[in-house]
């Protein structure tokens, strides 16, 4: 493929003004009460280690739940009810060894048709996690999504958006991403606008007896090792079942796919996905596609009625995409499709692509399509390798066409002279038959595992119990011993200030890291204040303190926790459900703006404070951010300086000799592009990091990435779903206005 220009990555500069004014939350209005209220959750014993709450619909269901979420230890089950739950957040579960569990799939239902906070339903991250027995319906977003676990079970769960397959509906239905060890049983998924269920980056994956209708594709296994799809239904989506490998992720060329038993009858539905996304391609009326995967083996299928075609082996190099990425593998090799039974496609192509290619083809359209592209560094005296081959045997009296496409031009079609093979006899033979997969069983509980439970139980209710301040906190000014800071580009947060302050405990010192967060002393407190000015005008007015959060280091590592400041401004109350302020303060043009200022919970504390998908760290005490000037009471001094002088920090170098992140909105301490990716550090990178919540993207903004294709230049999307503004690629260079990032 012809190479792309490459550009500075100094066009991330003009999403600043467009990300500052963007950024927003919308409110949560959920409260806690521990899980030991009886008002809060039914207990009952179960087996050994394991404490069932049982939580019925009603209007503090959502309460209970979100409770029973952040105070559960490994091996507890949460079991929903009969009927109708109505959650207005999306729901976070972190622990390990979690159940959630519904009376029926047809008989307790999860709806977040008025869901106000999150992009999503339900997000796992814990090891062992089984949710079995009910549905959950219009998410804003995905609907359940696991991500970076072992052991997962989706057993009797349906997920729908209920009206109108449409392209603002959620992307995926069932979303296992970056996991091992996958079970997906007895679901059924409508109305995504990508993938009803979507297995992405993992290993060791089984998908049976589920049934997908009315999705852009029924069910999609992508940059994925050894699964076994059987026993599905997959039918009214516009693809049956994929399976794709795509470039620029973390985990690709995978492989080792069997798709046997299933029926994929009637899959003709428009493509209502996200233009830009991968699946916006598919074309209307695919049975099952194979996209640049190798090792893949699709068996005993009952494939019928698909307008545009049964089955088609393409490479990536079809969707004319650019490829940046130095270590994908674009093409299908060594697939071997064999004993199917494939018929009544062809009579319409749809979509793009379909259209285009009939018209080389003319109709019917081939029941196998394969496009011919070969990797021209396989071949041997001009010719493939068998063991490199896509091989068909037995799948019955078929039409088949391969156009090798990378000889194709337009001069070619025009003349009739385009190299189109319609006899199968040259690509019929045999590979030896992949292996079965075997799932691990999950192994038990072991509470000890997580402590979170107990550390949140635990949580000191009132902040005035932390003695941070003086007096009531109001003035925000610190006791002896707790030291103030600030750091060079602020993370956006609605418009807020914030005032910072870190405490260790007496005679110990945190130990500088020059690029990563310091390792701080089991006891460390870290606090920060949001507050809004009542007049930017008018500082003598003062500020209305919104809440505190701390951010406390346990011997088991860190934990973090919301307070909620009273009106009176003389206290702030622990909440660890989180909540919703209704602000309003007098910007600096005179006009009085308005907010619902989201406070989080606990568990979304964690799901930005992770690292390699378990670790809970700081985000903003990093050398390159704390390396400036403050005033302190007693003057001016560089904070790394002040830190050292003070006891609280040892292994710091002199602050010349110390990493300095530029100020987004101070053209002196940095060029174009080291502002710009100084604002895109600390907004976007506490995620898009190849350890954080958001690496399964394969978008990495990390202040020291220097890869283009991971920073987004010519990356097109993986999961983005209608986020992706109906773009194709992150970053254009030169054409900001066409970039997702914007």
């Amino acid at each position: 493929m012809a190479a792309r220009p490459m550009v500075s990555v100094c066009v991330t500069v003009f999403v600043l003004v467009a990300l500052v004014c963007l950024l927003e939350v919308t409110p949560d209005r959920a409260d806690l009460r521990s899980p030991t209220d009886p008002a809060a959750a039914t207990k009952a014993s179960g087996p050994a280690n394991t404490t069932v709450y049982t939580i019925k619909p009603g209007p503090n269901a959502q309460r209970e739940f979100l409770a029973n979420l952040i105070q559960s230890s490994p091996g507890d089950v949460i079991e929903l009810a009969e009927g109708t739950f109505n959650f207005d957040i999306d729901l976070e579960v972190t622990t390990n060894n979690i159940t959630i569990r519904g009376a029926g799939l047809d008989k307790t239902i999860l709806s977040f048709k008025n869901q106000q906070m999150g992009s999503k339903g339900i997000e796992a991250t814990g090891d062992n996690f089984v949710i079995e027995n009910l549905s959950v319906e219009d998410t804003r977003g995905n609907a359940i999504k696991v991500v970076g676990a072992k052991n997962v079970t989706f057993r009797n769960v349906r997920t729908a958006w209920t009206g109108e397959p449409k392209t603002a509906n959620g992307a995926y239905g069932i979303y296992p991403v970056q996991c091992e060890n996958v079970l997906i049983d007895g679901c059924i998924v409508r109305g995504a606008a990508d993938a009803g269920v979507y297995v992405g980056q993992s290993r060791q994956i089984v998908v049976k007896n589920c049934n997908v209708m009315e999705n852009v594709a029924g069910i999609e296994i992508e940059n994925s090792f050894d699964a076994d799809v059987f026993d599905n239904y997959a039918t009214n989506n516009s693809g049956g079942i994929l399976v794709f490998d795509l470039p620029g992720l973390d985990l690709h060329n995978g492989g080792r796919v069997r798709v046997f038993h299933n029926k994929v009858p009637k899959n003709n539905h428009a493509n209502f996905g996200a233009p830009g996304s991968s699946v916006s391609n598919v074309a209307p009326g695919t049975g099952v596609l194979l996209l640049a995967m190798d090792n893949v083996e699709i068996f005993e299928n009952e494939i019928t009625d698909n307008q545009t075609c049964g089955l088609q082996v393409i490479s990536y190099i079809l969707t004319g995409n650019p490829i940046n990425d130095k270590h994908y593998d674009p093409y299908p090799e060594h697939a071997y499709i064999h004993d199917n039974h494939i018929s009544g496609g062809g009579t319409q192509p749809g979509g793009r692509y379909g259209k285009l290619l009939a018209e080389i083809l003319g109709k019917p359209f081939p029941e196998i399509f394969y496009d011919g592209v070969v990797n021209p560094k396989r071949l041997v005296d001009g010719k493939l390798p068998a063991e490199f081959g896509i091989r068909f045997e037995r799948n019955g009296n078929i039409g088949f066409a391969n156009i090798h496409f990378d000889e194709l031009s337009p001069e070619k079609i025009a003349s009739g002279k385009a190299r189109i093979d319609r006899n199968i006899t040259a690509y019929t033979g045999s590979f030896p038959r992949l292996a079965e997969i075997h799932l691990k069983p999950h192994g038990p509980a072991d509470p000890s595992s997580d402590q979170s439970a107990a550390v949140y139980r635990s949580a000191l209710k009132k902040l005035s119990e932390y003695g941070l301040f003086k007096g009531n906190g109001s003035t925000q000014e610190p006791v002896a011993g707790v030291i103030p800071y600030d750091v060079n580009t602020p993370l956006f947060s609605d418009y807020t200030s914030k005032h910072r302050f870190v405490q260790l405990p007496s005679g110990s010192k945190a130990q500088y890291s020059e690029n990563d967060a310091f390792d701080f002393p089991v006891g460390s407190l870290v606090a920060k204040t949001f507050c809004y000015p009542r007049d930017a005008a008018d500082a003598s007015k003062g500020e209305r303190l919104l809440e505190t959060r701390i951010l406390e280091r346990k011997p088991a590592g860190w934990y973090g926790y919301s307070y909620l400041w009273n009106d009176e401004q003389t206290e702030a109350t622990l909440a660890l459900g989180g909540s919703t302020i209704e602000a309003s303060w007098k910007a600096a043009d005179g006009k009085t703006r308005n907010n619902n200022y989201v406070v989080p919970h606990a568990n979304q504390c964690k799901s930005c404070h992770v690292s390699t998908g378990k670790t809970f760290l700081p985000l903003g005490i990093k050398a390159r951010n704390l390396n400036k000037e403050y005033t302190y009471t007693e003057g001016k001094e560089n904070q790394l300086a002040h830190w050292t002088s003070a006891g609280a920090l040892q292994g710091s170098p002199e602050p010349a000799h110390a990493p300095r992140a530029a100020r987004y909105d101070d053209p002196t301490t940095g060029s174009i592009d080291q502002r710009a990716r100084a604002w895109l550090d600390v907004n976007c990178a506490h995620c898009h990091n190849p350890a954080g919540p958001a690496r399964t993207t394969g978008l990495d903004l990390s202040i020291g990435q220097t890869d283009f294709a991971k920073l987004g230049i010519w990356k097109s999307p993986v999961a983005a779903g209608h986020g992706s503004g109906e773009h194709r690629f992150d970053i254009v260079p030169g054409k900001p206005d066409d970039s997702i990032v914007i």
